[in-house]
């Protein structure tokens, strides 16, 4: 079975799945989620150790289980303890790399203690933006709350299922855009298969297919702002799977795993969500504190 298949088998199983677990929410969203985020944090921790640094893994996934779980909850949580989580989390890095240079004789490195913090940051604390997005309320947002017609689904669903069109979509469209269409590369010292024409294609796609949702699904969101968002979020998703790809390269590793056939790994999947969900978060802190 060649890659395309694979791929193709992949994405008709999980894309439903995943439709199914975003509407239903709580529960049942938050743990698959959560284990997405942190297998996505080892396989970002492997890219480090291929480049010769010493991420401590297991402070990484207990720091990222925490923050995804008072993520999930952040009504209920002060706004004090994830500063209290971040502190721990650079307090036990640096005792534990301490620990390490006294048992082995040997000087700590200071990439080891980057590369932990580093990835907590980039995976868990990003990735943790979609639990905001599912629980949006009136509580948070309470200006949006007229956009949304109470008799479909939930608005932090209806959000999060827009994120997750804009970011298919560009995915899917550039990848197949660029396979027929491709002949300019877009960044070849970063991604030699991706193309200038994919790339367009994929921004177009998925602008149109988001506004689509948006019509049909969330008629009385303003036409204008939804534009505005989804322009935006055509051109952030690209940029996560970029920067992906860069530290791929950086590291000589095709795929961050093979987890999923014919797609690498959960962090070759999910690149574009690490950057796309916390902007369109902020998007919103924007557009409701501007009505």
């Amino acid at each position: 079975m060649n890659n395309l298949k694979k791929r193709v088998i992949v994405g008709l199983i999980g894309i439903p799945l995943i439709i199914w677990l975003i509407i239903h929410g709580g529960l049942l969203f938050y743990i698959p989620f959560t284990l997405v985020t942190l297998i996505a944090l080892t396989e970002l921790y492997a890219l480090y150790a291929a480049k010769g640094f010493r991420p401590n893994k297991s402070i990484g996934i207990i720091i990222g289980f925490f923050w995804m779980l008072c993520t999930a909850y952040y009504e209920s949580i002060p706004a004090h303890f994830y500063i209290l989580l971040l502190s721990i989390a650079v307090l036990a890095t640096l005792i534990s790399e301490l620990i390490i240079s006294y048992n082995k004789h040997e000087s700590v490195p200071s990439a080891a203690v980057a590369a932990t913090l580093g990835g907590i940051i980039y995976v868990p604390v990003l990735m943790s933006s979609l639990f905001l997005l599912r629980n949006i309320s009136s509580g948070t947002f309470p200006h949006l709350m007229s956009f949304f017609d109470s008799t479909t689904l939930e608005p932090g669903a209806l959000i999060v299922l827009l994120v997750f069109v804009g970011v298919w979509t560009s995915d899917s469209f550039a990848y197949f855009g660029g396979m027929l269409f491709g002949k300019t590369p877009l960044m070849p010292h970063v991604s030699p298969k991706k193309t200038v024409e994919g790339a367009i294609i994929g921004f177009i796609c998925s602008v149109l297919c988001m506004m689509t949702f948006s019509f049909f699904l969330m008629p009385k969101f303003p036409l204008h702002i939804m534009l505005i968002g989804c322009l935006l979020l055509a051109i952030v998703a690209p940029i996560g799977d970029l920067v992906e790809s860069l530290l791929k390269r950086d590291a000589h590793i095709k795929d961050s795993s093979g987890i999923l056939p014919g797609h690498g790994g959960l962090f070759d999947r999910f690149d574009s969500f690490i950057f796309a969900a916390p902007f369109f978060y902020i998007f919103l802190i924007i557009i409701n504190a501007m009505h």
